[in-house]
């Protein structure tokens, strides 16, 4: 039972990491329309937060893979 209820933690917890990762990457693509239309430091800032992005939705998934484990 003990084994069970863990099993079931865990997938639930998998299932949360990958929907957000899948809203991260919704996110990112979502911001990323709106380049050609920016110059300048807009550009740049806007360019900023879609790393920023980028390099968050990386970290999660090293971590799920570190779950899949």
């Amino acid at each position: 039972m003990l084994l069970k209820n863990l099993k079931t933690r865990k997938t639930k917890h998998v299932n949360k990491v990958k929907d957000h990762i899948f809203a991260m990457h919704m996110l990112l693509s979502r911001k990323a329309q709106d380049l050609d239309e920016l110059n300048g430091k807009e550009l740049n800032k806007k360019v900023k937060e879609l790393q920023s992005i980028s390099s968050r939705m990386k970290q999660y998934q090293r971590y799920l893979k570190l779950l899949m484990f």
